[in-house]
């Protein structure tokens, strides 16, 4: 029996990374449901499938970024810089959670001061990545179909092994992805001492870190916070559907 080429090792291997990506993404989207600690820990996580995919996805990365300004068609252009909108919104939603921590950062002796500034820059970054992802979901759809309709599961997790060889000979880019990551987030941690942040404190009643009181029925605490995660990302991937295939149509 011939070996499978790498290609299609790489697609399987896709497939399961994406996978494992989304269902931590809906599990750190939900902390009211979750808790603070698994939140935490399942954000610094995720950052593992996110880079994987990125890795994974390098061609398509540094073909586009090529073309971008040449023979580019405007879906692909579209497609290209709502990637690196996501990429962004991952960086600045990594930062923010830092600074903010209540249960990672205290085990290594950090105790983060209660910050209205990076809570509101954490949550209103959460709400627009979901926004995004729904319209990622959208533009990718027939492929996430297409290539869960062939996956076996049993039969094709073993193709995880090849990780290692992937991240091996893509050393060089995924030194570049975490440098570039890194600086990314120093650029973003300092814009905490700029005026606008100061601005916004001064703006903003410090939060006693009270539970806010009638928060309803105990189910709906954890039941609201996945209806929430899938109105933010349903709903822009719908209008993005309908968008696409009305201008299929029209052609």
């Amino acid at each position: 029996m011939s070996e499978i080429p790498p290609k299609k090792k790489t697609s399987k291997i896709r497939i399961f990374v994406d996978l494992f990506f989304f269902a931590l993404m809906i599990l750190v989207l939900v902390p009211q449901t979750t808790g603070i600690p698994i939140h935490e820990w399942g954000s610094f996580v995720i950052i593992l499938p996110f880079f994987l995919h990125l890795i994974i996805n390098w061609n398509w990365i540094t073909t586009n970024s090529k073309n971008f300004f040449k023979k580019a068609p405007n879906k692909t252009r579209f497609d290209y810089v709502l990637n690196w909108t996501l990429y962004l919104f991952m960086i600045v939603l990594t930062v923010s959670g830092i600074a903010i921590s209540e249960s990672v950062l205290p085990l290594f002796g950090m105790h983060p001061q209660p910050d209205n500034f990076w809570t509101k820059i954490h949550d209103v970054s959460a709400a627009l990545f979901m926004l995004i992802f729904g319209i990622h979901i959208a533009l990718h759809w027939r492929w996430i179909v297409g290539a869960f309709g062939k996956l076996k599961f049993k039969a094709d997790v073993h193709h995880l092994t090849y990780v290692g060889t992937i991240l091996a000979n893509r050393s060089r880019q995924l030194m570049f992805l975490l440098g570039l990551s890194i600086i990314l987030s120093f650029l973003i941690y300092f814009v905490e001492y700029s005026s606008w942040a100061e601005g916004f404190r001064e703006g903003v009643q410090i939060s006693t870190g009270e539970e806010p009181k009638n928060l309803g029925k105990s189910w709906m605490r954890y039941v609201l916070p996945f209806v929430k995660v899938a109105v933010l990302t349903a709903v822009p991937a719908l209008i993005t559907g309908g968008i696409v295939r009305l201008k299929k149509k029209l052609k």
